[in-house]
């Protein structure tokens, strides 16, 4: 049996690291397993060993085809006993979008969570062929999980922390807001923001990102001067994964509960390491997340309300025809106050244990399985 796996997995991207793990899962099984990549942008990153090898095999006797690339790029061909997408995204709808008529090209949708497999089934894509399928992860990275300290800034604080995209989705203005309304400025707490903009250089997304926090303190209006607030923590410098890791074992407890995840790979790497991730209850999270046990971390409820995005990366989605999950803020800041309350508390092993449910080996035997049916 042998598989093609097309993806861009050469971008510096959470898409590009996704579209790695799977390759990756993929290849714990008996197929035989081939990749190529489809380049987005002039940016690339330095691909696995393993990888590079699969690039190398050719392309005969192909026998199925997975293509985890971004929609428009999806093309039909009968040269597969099945061609396969595997579709991430956090819409609420595409029935009226050109990349309903993408989806309708291919044998089966594969999808990361219920709730876009529910999204694409109201839509009116027949639900026979949609299938979910979890992202892949490398669970031998969380085994050291010994507490780091790498910030000079108020080493004693609690580290709440977040990592994102510089996106309207991520919610990132309810987050510092919330963080500055439940906790004093004497409390021993930090939020610690790890953000990225594609364009702009680390300092001039620091001075934004100082301008951004200074104004939703200033408009808050809890303190005389905007200096008596706690100040964050801002990161804006490229990182590589030895240095991720670290920013997680230098925190204590992820704060992300953003408009909408296919998935959520910082989150899930929050709750590997321990770090009891702060997440909405929508979407990827809540495949991973243990509604019944909070060391895996805390689904925040909430309600659909009208997209207002001014960033997306196309013009034709998260438009006001959309809806995007909104998280209810009291809620956010009742899950931060448990979280601070019950440190010591804590345990790093529920959230690892919860992780293995998606490791390369569960996940490839998953791929297999649905490719034999």
């Amino acid at each position: 049996m042998k598989l093609l796996y097309i993806g861009h997995y050469k971008e510096q991207s959470g898409w590009s690291k996704a579209a790695t793990d799977m390759i990756n899962a993929a290849s714990t099984t008996d197929m035989d397993i081939v990749c190529r990549s489809i380049k987005l942008t002039n940016t690339e990153s330095k691909i696995n060993p393993r990888i590079s090898i699969l690039e190398d095999k050719n392309l005969d006797g192909i026998d199925y085809c997975i293509q985890h690339v971004l929609p428009h790029h999806i093309t039909k061909t009968d040269k597969f006993k099945k061609n396969i997408a595997y579709f991430v995204h956090e819409l609420d709808t595409i029935k009226y979008h050109p990349w309903y008529q993408n989806l309708e090209l291919v044998d089966e949708i594969w999808v990361p969570n219920q709730d876009a497999k529910n999204n694409l089934a109201n839509d009116g894509l027949d639900e026979n062929k949609i299938k979910i399928l979890h992202h892949a992860f490398d669970m031998s990275q969380y085994e050291d999980n010994k507490k780091r300290i790498i910030f000079d800034h108020k080493n004693h604080t609690f580290k709440f922390y977040f990592i994102c995209d510089l996106d309207d989705r991520k919610n990132l203005e309810t987050i510092v807001r919330c963080f500055h309304s439940e906790f004093h400025c004497s409390e021993p707490v930090s939020l610690v923001l790890k953000v990225k903009r594609s364009g702009l250089n680390p300092q001039d997304l620091r001075s934004g990102m100082m301008k951004f926090c200074d104004e939703i303190k200033k408009n808050m209006r809890l303190y005389n001067r905007i200096e008596d607030y706690n100040h964050e923590i801002l990161i804006t410098e490229e990182f590589t994964e030895e240095q991720m890791k670290i920013l997680h074992l230098s925190c204590d407890c992820y704060v992300g509960p953003t408009h909408g995840e296919g998935w959520g790979i910082p989150a899930f790497d929050a709750m590997c390491y321990g770090n009891t991730p702060i997440c909405s209850n929508e979407g990827g999270p809540k495949e991973y997340i243990d509604p019944n046990n909070k060391q895996t971390g805390w689904l925040v409820n909430g309600m659909m309300g009208i997209c207002n995005h001014r960033n997306a990366a196309f013009n034709d989605i998260f438009t006001g025809n959309h809806h995007w999950f909104v998280p209810n803020d009291l809620e956010i800041k009742k899950a931060m106050r448990y979280y601070y309350e019950n440190r010591s508390n804590k345990n790093k092993i529920d959230g690892l244990e919860r992780g293995k449910m998606f490791s390369y080996e569960a996940v490839g035997n998953k791929i297999k399985e649905y490719i034999n049916e």
